[in-house]
């Protein structure tokens, strides 16, 4: 997020040694606290734990655009394809 340590620390109303005790892995910390970290860095709490990163679930239109262009014979999806492709180009 490119926040110093002081900035992190005021976001948390902490100090910047707690941070950096933290941030140095020099002892556990509680779930709130991760919690409070994920939420004050637009995180999650999979990813500052265990490094994974949770995809969204698609929005209603772009799951229903799934859904029918999953039913499309191959040739209509390749169609489709080009069609989207130049619709992305033109939109940019």
């Amino acid at each position: 997020m490119g926040m110093t340590q002081e900035e992190l620390a005021e976001e948390m109303c902490t100090t910047k040694s707690m941070i950096s005790y933290y941030e140095n892995d020099h002892g556990d910390m509680k779930q709130s606290m991760i919690a409070e970290f994920a939420e004050v860095l637009g995180s999650t709490v999979e990813y500052l734990v265990c490094g994974v990163v949770k995809e969204s679930a698609p929005d209603v239109s772009s799951a229903e655009m799934l859904r029918l262009f999953s039913a499309m014979d191959e040739q209509t999806k390749e169609i489709m394809l080009i069609q989207m492709r130049a619709l992305v180009e033109a939109n940019r």
